[in-house]
């Protein structure tokens, strides 16, 4: 499936009627869950919320599978996202790995709401710090597990 690939705030548009996604550079066949799962880093705030987001782009309940997938791409770009953007960040440079980060939801709504820039090193960086933290915290629930059984068990059924 086609996949953006790129998408962030600076890359959607809302013109009063509809969203425009913008600036597809990066765009390649991707699954379509690494897109569903960046956009709701934005704006999924909520466990609750996941079922009527992944029901509107399915037109469709979700069900356990899709909630597994979709919650297991999302740690994806939590471990992705905390691996480029340290790397960039740190310049090549040795980094304290145990350095303080913002909480990801007020950071992220930052991002949002064009509060936070990330073009310098160092904000780069501590973005990488808030998604490695996210990662970390998501991986010490019963929910990971549980996800990686359903997937799990789907695809041994294939």
């Amino acid at each position: 499936m086609s996949s953006h690939n790129d998408l962030k705030p600076e890359n959607v548009l809302f013109d009063g009627e509809r969203v425009w996604l913008v600036d597809w550079e990066a765009s390649f066949l991707n699954d379509r869950y690494a897109d569903l799962s960046v956009v709701a880093n934005f704006m999924v705030t909520r466990e609750a919320e996941e079922e009527a987001y992944l029901r509107s782009y399915f037109g469709k309940a979700a069900g356990d599978y899709r909630l597994a997938r979709f919650y297991l791409m999302r740690q994806v770009l939590h471990m992705f996202y905390a691996m480029v953007f340290v790397l960039i960040g740190s310049s090549g440079k040795p980094i304290e790995a145990n350095a303080k980060a913002p909480e990801f939801r007020g950071f992220h709504d930052a991002i949002w709401a064009g509060g936070v820039s990330l073009a310098s090193p160092e904000r780069k960086l501590e973005y990488g710090r808030v998604h490695r933290n996210q990662a970390l915290q998501n991986m010490r629930t019963i929910r990971v597990q549980d996800a990686l059984r359903i997937v799990s068990d789907r695809m041994a059924s294939v």
